[in-house]
C-alpha cells in the first residue's frame, strides 16, 4: 500500500537507519553497528521479554492443572473456559503476555529489513529493483538529527561491509555461502531448548505440544529465511538471539539444554538460586497457613476438612502475585 510507505519510513524505518548510522559513526564498521543497534533494541524492550519468558514458564507449570480441567470439563466447553480463566486468575498468569514481545518484534524486523535495503541502495529504493549504489552523504543528512554526525564523506556512499566477515561484499546482500543463516539456526535452537522447562510436564494441551514442536522447527525456518534475507538482517537475528540466551540464563536457567550438554548440569544459574529461594518461601508460608488452619480447627472443634484445599489455593494465589511482582 503506497500511501503507508511515507509514515512507515518516517516513524520506524528512517529512525532505525539514523540509529544505525550513529553507531556506524562510532564503530566505523557496519556489522558492528548492526550489533550495537541490536543491543539498543533489546535493552529498550527488555521488560517485555522478561515478561514473555516468565509467562511461558508459568503456562508450562499449569500443565497438570489444565489436564485435570480437561478431564473434568472437556465436554463442556463453556464451563471449561470459565474454569480455565479462573485458574489463570488464581495463579496470576496472563496467556497474552507471552505473545506481546513477538508481536512487537515483527514490525521491527520488517522495518529493519527495509532500513538495510535503503542503507545499501539509497533512500526510497523499492524491493526487487536493481541496486546501483548505497546510501549517499546527502541522503543520510536528510534522515539524521543535527546532533548526529554524518559518517559518510561528502560525495561518497555508505560502506555496508563488515570487515570481519570477509566473504561478504556488503550486509545488504545475501550470504552466498549460507554461513550466517546456519549460525542463526544454531543459536535459535539453543535458545528454543533453553526456553523449554528443565522438567517437562506431561500434558495433553495442543498449544503446549505445538510450542514443543516449534522449538525444533523454528530453527529450520530461521535458516531458510536467513538465506533469503540480506545478511545484515541475519546478523541482527544472531545478535538478538544471543542476547536472548544470556537473558534466559539469568531469568529461567538452562531449561533442557543440559539434556544435550551434560556438563551444564552442575553449573548453577542465577535463575536456579532465585527458584530455590521462592520454593523455600512458599514452603514456609504453606506451613504457617497449615498451623493457622489447625489452630482455627482446634479452636472451634468443627473443622470441615477444607483447610488443605484453601491453603493450596492461597499458595497458588501467592505464587501468582509473587510472579507478577518479579
Amino acid at each position: 500500500m503506497p500511501f503507508l510507505e511515507a509514515p512507515w519510513d518516517a516513524f520506524l524505518v528512517h529512525p532505525l537507519m539514523a540509529v544505525a548510522l550513529f553507531f556506524y559513526s562510532l564503530a566505523r564498521d557496519f556489522g558492528l553497528a548492526i550489533i550495537l543497534l541490536t543491543i539498543a533494541i533489546r535493552l529498550a524492550v527488555y521488560p517485555l521479554y522478561v515478561t514473555q519468558i516468565r509467562s511461558q514458564r508459568a503456562m508450562q507449570e499449569l500443565g497438570p492443572a489444565m489436564n485435570e480441567l480437561k478431564a473434568k470439563y472437556g465436554k463442556d466447553r463453556q464451563r471449561f473456559s470459565e474454569e480455565q480463566m479462573k485458574l489463570y486468575k488464581e495463579r496470576g498468569v496472563n496467556p497474552a503476555a507471552g505473545c506481546l514481545p513477538l508481536v512487537l518484534q515483527l514490525p521491527i524486523l520488517f522495518a529493519l529489513y527495509s532500513a538495510l535495503v535503503q542503507l545499501g541502495c539509497g533512500l526510497g529504493h523499492s524491493l526487487g529493483a536493481s541496486c546501483l549504489s548505497s546510501l549517499t552523504h546527502d541522503e543520510a543528512s536528510r534522515i539524521l538529527l543535527p546532533l548526529i554526525p554524518n559518517a559518510i564523506p561528502e560525495g561518497g556512499t555508505l560502506d555496508t561491509s563488515a570487515h570481519w566477515i570477509p566473504w561478504l561484499n556488503g550486509l545488504h546482500e545475501r550470504d552466498p555461502f549460507f554461513v550466517l543463516p546456519v549460525l542463526a539456526g544454531a543459536v535459535q535452537l539453543v535458545a528454543s531448548v533453553m526456553a523449554m522447562p528443565a522438567k517437562p510436564v506431561a500434558t495433553s494441551d495442543p498449544n503446549a505440544r505445538m510450542f514443543q514442536s516449534m522449538a525444533y522447527t523454528f530453527p529450520l525456518m530461521t535458516v531458510f529465511l536467513g538465506a533469503s534475507f540480506p545478511a545484515g538482517l541475519t546478523l541482527y537475528w544472531i545478535a538478538t538471539t544471543l542476547f536472548q540466551i544470556v537473558q534466559q540464563y539469568f531469568v529461567s536457567g538452562w531449561g533442557q539444554l543440559p539434556k544435550y550438554l551434560p556438563f551444564l548440569r552442575g553449573v548453577a544459574t542465577p535463575a536456579d538460586k532465585a527458584m530455590k529461594r521462592e520454593t523455600a518461601e512458599i514452603v514456609r508460608e504453606g506451613r504457617a497457613d497449615l498451623e493457622r488452619a489447625g489452630a482455627r480447627s482446634g479452636g472451634n472443634g468443627n473443622g470441615d476438612g477444607n483447610g488443605d484445599g484453601d491453603t493450596a489455593r492461597a499458595g497458588g494465589r501467592r505464587r501468582g502475585r509473587r510472579r507478577g511482582r518479579r
